[in-house]
């Protein structure tokens, strides 16, 4: 009878150490999982590079720089995602150099009075004789716009003309 006893407390021994051997996996697992979460959520909080698509129906201005791009379609591309700043004009799509490098600033909505949709601000130039819209900024849905400050234009930009 001794040796059934002795059977059964090692039995007993053996299932506490395997519950341990199971609780200590559960944490492992569970601090696994949250470190797993935590890189996920990290990486998600990535500044994301603005791409906004818009179509002019008539030529248009690019504010402070005299020149004049004809209608079409055209893309802003935020250059960097650490400086927000900074946007590249470009004609239809990023396969050529871009038009002008075009510095902005947020301009800050009340919470409940965000843009439902994108809109491209632009001015009437009374200044001039053909009465050309000037891109003074953009909207994009359920965020702060955009305010232009400067304008850079490149050298080598084409199909744009220059008012003299």
């Amino acid at each position: 009878m001794t040796n059934s006893v002795s059977f059964r407390t090692v039995d007993c021994v053996r299932a506490d150490t395997l519950k341990e051997v199971v609780m200590t996996a559960r944490r492992g697992l569970l601090a696994l999982a949250f470190l797993l979460g935590i890189s996920f959520v990290a990486a998600a909080q990535v500044p994301q590079q603005e791409k906004i698509h818009f179509s002019a129906a008539r030529p248009f201005e690019l504010k402070g720089t005299n020149i004049i791009l004809p209608q079409g379609n055209y893309l802003l591309y935020q250059i960097e995602p650490n400086n927000r700043s900074f946007f590249a004009l470009y004609k239809e799509d990023m396969t050529h150099s871009p038009l002008a490098i075009i510095e902005a600033t947020r301009i800050y909505y009340d919470l409940g009075r965000l843009p439902n949709k994108a809109r491209m601000l632009m001015d009437l130039d009374e200044g001039s004789p053909q009465n050309y819209e000037v891109l003074e900024g953009w909207n994009t849905p359920g965020d702060y716009g955009w305010r232009v400050i400067r304008i850079t234009p490149k050298s080598a930009a084409y199909s744009v003309r220059v008012r003299r």
